[in-house]
């Protein structure tokens, strides 16, 4: 017999409603509140509830934005005077909520927020939630470029409830050999990949180019897409002014787009409160699993560079929780920064290379867009849309923030939740059989006879910067290195086999340095 509403539990958390935006019109866009004002209403109209919804939101929240990165203040920065975004968000829309919430750095945010609101929804504590995200940073940055001034800014009182972890990306040391930028970061592990798979840089090119070439397929299908444009594998892996090298091996198209104005918006309910308001059952999508979990925290304490336990923790956490294996998975988005991103994940979920299944249901963020710390609201609100057009299939979304560290993973479906819900998997166990995990000792202070485990040269517009080694002492410790200032150096490795050549480390001035022999 075909279950009902009427077979589902009043508590149960259900996303009733969903809307993305997309505002390129450049220096002369929307600014942060309205972008975010704008996409919300949309959410609320996509409910279609009978009843208006205004005045039954009793929780308001908004994912950090990438300039209050990492976590200046509790609320947003005085960079331009939202000094409370969720009640300004409330106020634009005309709501007095209860509960305003702003989350702290990450792009496991949105997968963070969503288990708390529906634990909050199953303990009766909410009713109804808005969660909203974006940047308007693109026209941010064009009018800082022309000289204007940005005088946006709000400034309604209070102070929001914060959620998620303070803790920085990246310890003191680290940042000072180059452990910051996220496009300095992610091809450490794309090199780790490739030693580990034995792999030649060209047919490591091959690998991430033709994976990234899907991505952007559906990326120029896909109308709230910051680039609707396909680009062939040969595209994205060859160097040329448009696409410049990065960070080595990394062409800017394999590189997340931050600098866009895009938003998004989700409304979770219970089902008490939807029947109440009269929102269409075909609108609901349950979360059948959620889980957030972390890999051991700082980059150069991981047990390597090309794998996730957390991802593997994570996903198969989810898969047990909502009672099915990755062959029922529809749909995906798998967080896209940087092609490591994917690849590692697709690894720890047990994606096969050869899978004919798209892996992304947005076009990722080199293509779609990476509005910043919100970008799974819009892999979110992407599934929403294709799981109520594909009635019964189930999707998983996934999410990741600073480098490979604080990951978030979902399972949804049209497919109601029967019984009690207690779809959020407990973590504290998994988190700790993780923080246990044998792993290289690291040192700061390296001095001695050594090689190369992993590496990147970051590049800047006038070519090759710096190198950042992070390599293995001949008594197997673990250290962080840059290289001399040698343009020639630097051209070389990027141009010649570099994984696990020998050479020697010395600290000076607070920093190692690494000179190949």
């Amino acid at each position: 017999m075909k279950s009902t509403s009427a077979d589902i539990n009043d508590n149960t958390p259900v996303l009733v409603g969903c809307a993305q935006y997309l505002d390129n019109k450049g220096i002369h866009g929307l600014n942060y509140l309205d972008i975010l004002s704008t996409v919300s209403k949309s959410a609320i109209e996509d409910c279609e509830s009978k009843i208006p919804l205004y005045k039954h939101l009793d929780t308001v929240s908004v994912i950090r934005f990438v300039a209050d990165t990492p976590n200046r203040d509790s609320a947003t920065t005085n960079l331009w005077g939202y000094s409370n975004m969720p009640r300004s968000l409330a106020n634009s829309l005309n709501i007095t909520a209860s509960s305003e919430i702003y989350t702290t750095t990450g792009g496991n945010s949105p997968q963070l927020l969503l288990n708390e609101l529906s634990n909050r929804i199953r303990d009766k504590q909410i009713e109804c939630a808005l969660l909203a995200g974006g940047e308007s940073l693109d026209t941010f940055v064009s009018k800082l470029k022309a000289g204007e001034t940005v005088d946006w800014g709000d400034d309604p009182g209070g102070e929001p409830e914060s959620i998620g972890s303070t803790r920085d990306g990246a310890t003191e040391f680290e940042q000072k050999h180059g452990i910051f930028d996220p496009p300095s970061v992610y091809p450490l592990f794309a090199n780790g990949i490739r030693r580990n798979e034995n792999k030649k840089l060209e047919e490591h090119l091959d690998d991430v180019s033709s994976l990234f070439s899907k991505f952007s397929k559906v990326a120029s299908l896909n109308k709230y897409a910051w680039f609707k444009v396909f680009r062939t594998p040969e595209e994205i892996k060859e160097v040329k002014p448009e696409n410049r090298m990065v960070g080595f091996p990394y062409t800017k198209y394999m590189n997340s787009m931050i600098r866009v104005n895009q938003s998004a918006a989700i409304i979770v309910t219970s089902v008490k409160k939807a029947k109440e308001l009269g929102i269409p059952e075909n609108k609901w999508i349950y979360m059948h699993a959620g889980a957030c979990l972390n890999d051991i925290w700082n980059v150069t304490e991981r047990v390597d560079y090309h794998s996730s336990p957390a991802i593997k923790e994570c996903t198969s956490a989810i898969l047990e929780k909502a009672n099915c294996s990755t062959k029922d998975i529809e749909y995906f988005d798998i967080y896209s920064c940087f092609p490591s991103a994917v690849q590692i994940a697709m690894k720890e979920i047990g994606i096969n290379p050869k899978d004919k299944r798209d892996l992304t249901v947005t076009g990722g963020l080199p293509y779609f867009g990476g509005p910043g710390n919100a970008y799974v609201l819009n892999s979110m609100a992407s599934m929403i849309k294709k799981l109520r057009q594909n009635k019964g299939k189930f999707g998983m979304v996934t999410a990741n923030g600073w480098y490979l560290t604080k990951h978030g993973a979902g399972i949804f479906s049209s497919t109601p939740c029967l019984g009690e819900w207690n779809q959020v998997v407990d973590s504290s166990n998994l988190q700790k059989k993780i923080n246990e995990i044998s792993h290289p000792e690291f040192i700061e202070r390296a001095d001695g006879k050594a090689s190369i485990e992993t590496y990147t040269i970051v590049n800047s517009r006038e070519g090759p910067k710096r190198g950042i080694i992070i390599g293995r002492l001949d008594n197997g410790k673990r250290f962080l290195a840059n290289t001399n200032k040698d343009k020639k150096l630097l051209t070389k490795m990027m141009e010649k086999e570099m994984l696990d050549t020998k050479g020697k480390v010395k600290f000076e001035n607070g920093k190692n340095i690494f000179e190949p022999v």
